[in-house]
């Protein structure tokens, strides 16, 4: 961290590389915040200057906690950009209520710096020359001025009164509207776009609930907000809301009736096209139909390392859905059940089983060096190393044979997640309880918290639901799971938190503690 800390370090750089302040900012009240402007100004000079060349020199840590340090001071800006598109539309205001009705209406603009250029202005100006700069409204002004979008110019302002306190006619201080929400703003905790997201989803459902669940809610998603990327709390925040007004207005039967259907387009690219607009009965049988072919598959590659399957999601619902479709055909049934995966029966030789348990691992770390593999009744051939993992699913049923085939078990029920364990747990999680994992429960797979090979029950305490992406990432053993209280807790690895903050996921269940 030594390179960090000389990047952060301040030096003396020329006056070229930071413009100063201008305007009456040098000789009024606000000198000590000119000031602060100007030492940060300088101590970001020089990191500028030089973080491209001393970055070359990081390694992964480094780089990682030299990215979230960077983080944390964008955070910081644009608290600072709130406040300063605060002041400029107060300032406005104020100058436009103190303009004299004598002022002149029109001017050349030849003999006048342009108020958005950035130029100086002479000390005698009045306020109200300020403000009657041509620019209809602040947000105007702040994209002409700071060369941002007018979108951009409205959310700052729009957030302003959210986050920021003010002052009232008697020049008493008045809190900000979203306390919580200000709070974890100011300490950069929260960036400005996230906060834009909370304040836009309280705003929609304030006249759906009481004060006190609106200020309950403003809690869990200033928490989620501080906690997850801006994408997630998008997600989040519409789950919520939709789970709060779920009478809203929904479209006409008739205007359904114009929409819906399966409609079959020109082919592209040499496939067939086929658009689907369906009700949300129709989609969720379709899908849930679909996901019988959401199982992984595996294989071996030429030098034996087991690799997933490389198709997409899109693919694999596909095949679903064909697969689905020629059961229909041939027996004119589909799964009872809609579309459970059908059960796998892995063989695979006692003893390299039993090698897999009483070694997991240093198998999980390294590569075993024998060679032989198990066998799937459908997907052939599977390497010793992953049949641990697939044998965390509800519907595997392990067959375990000795010297010349001799079946020695079937179906040992104490490692499979029985049914009702399986939908106690799907009710409990409703999907992949990884942080930030928006999966749903179909595609995932239940996994023994306390690994069965280790001594761990088969139980709805020693289980959750992970999908595949991040069932692999817990069997790499760098996150942890925690129970506390009956939830899970993830905790990162330092590379990714160097606090290993414990991390919950709060997108499938709302409000939850």
């Amino acid at each position: 961290m030594d390179g960090i800390a000389q990047l952060t370090a301040p030096r003396t750089v020329t006056s070229a590389a930071v413009l100063p302040l201008r305007g009456h900012l040098a000789g009024g009240p606000a000198r000590g915040v000119e000031d602060a402007l100007e030492r940060a100004g300088q101590a970001l000079a020089s990191l500028r200057l030089d973080a491209a060349a001393e970055a070359r020199l990081f390694g992964f840590t480094e780089a990682a906690d030299f990215a979230g340090r960077v983080e944390e001071l964008s955070r910081a800006v644009e608290y600072l950009q709130l406040v300063a598109a605060h002041a400029v539309e107060r300032t406005r205001h104020e100058a436009r209520k103190k303009k004299p009705s004598s002022a002149p209406g029109w001017r050349t603009g030849w003999t006048e710096p342009d108020a958005g250029s950035g130029a100086s202005m002479p000390a005698g100006r009045s306020l109200a020359e300020v403000a009657d700069d041509g620019y209809r409204n602040a947000a105007e002004f702040l994209r002409a001025r700071l060369r941002i979008s007018i979108s951009e110019a409205r959310r700052r302002l729009a957030l302003g009164p959210e986050v920021l306190s003010s002052a009232g006619v008697a020049g008493q201080d008045i809190p900000p509207r979203r306390e919580v929400l200000a709070a974890a703003v100011a300490s950069a905790r929260v960036p400005s776009r996230s906060a834009t997201v909370v304040s836009a989803t309280l705003d929609s459902v304030r006249h759906l609930i009481e004060e006190d669940a609106v200020n309950q809610l403003e809690q869990e998603l200033t928490a989620v907000a501080a906690e997850s990327d801006p994408d997630f709390l998008v997600k989040t925040a519409k789950r919520w809301t939709d789970a709060i007004d779920q009478d809203g207005a929904e479209p006409s039967e008739e205007a359904l009736r114009q929409l819906q259907g399966a409609f079959i387009r020109k082919p592209r690219h040499g496939l067939r096209h086929l658009e689907i607009f369906a009700t949300a009965e129709q989609f969720e049988t379709l899908t849930t139909v679909m996901n019988v072919a959401g199982n992984p598959r595996l294989q071996d590659t030429a030098a034996g390392t087991p690799e997933l399957d490389r198709r997409s999601r899109a693919q694999k619902l596909l095949d679903g859905l064909v697969g689905a479709c020629g059961v229909a055909l041939t027996t004119g049934e589909l799964p009872t059940n809609g579309g459970l995966r059908p059960q796998v029966m892995v063989t695979i030789g006692y003893r390299d089983l039993l090698g897999q348990l009483n070694h997991a691992a240093t198998a999980r770390s390294q590569t075993s060096p024998r060679t032989s593999s198990g066998s799937a009744t459908f997907q052939g051939p599977i390497h010793p190393n992953i049949i641990r993992k697939i044998a965390c699913d509800a519907d595997i049923i392990p067959v375990l044979l000795g010297t010349n085939s001799r079946v020695l078990d079937i179906g040992r029920t104490s490692r499979i997640f029985p049914p009702h364990i399986r939908k106690a747990i799907t009710a409990r999680d409703q999907g992949c309880a990884f942080p930030d994992c928006t999966m749903p429960a179909p595609w995932c797979e239940a996994h023994h918290i306390n690994y069965w090979s280790h001594g761990g029950a088969t139980s709805t305490e020693n289980s959750t639901l992970l999908c595949s992406h991040h069932h692999h990432v817990i069997h790499k053993e760098q996150w942890k799971i925690t129970v506390k209280a009956g939830a899970h807790w993830f905790i990162p690895p330092p590379h990714v938190d160097p606090h290993q903050t414990p991390r919950r996921n709060h997108h499938h269940i709302p409000l939850r503690t």
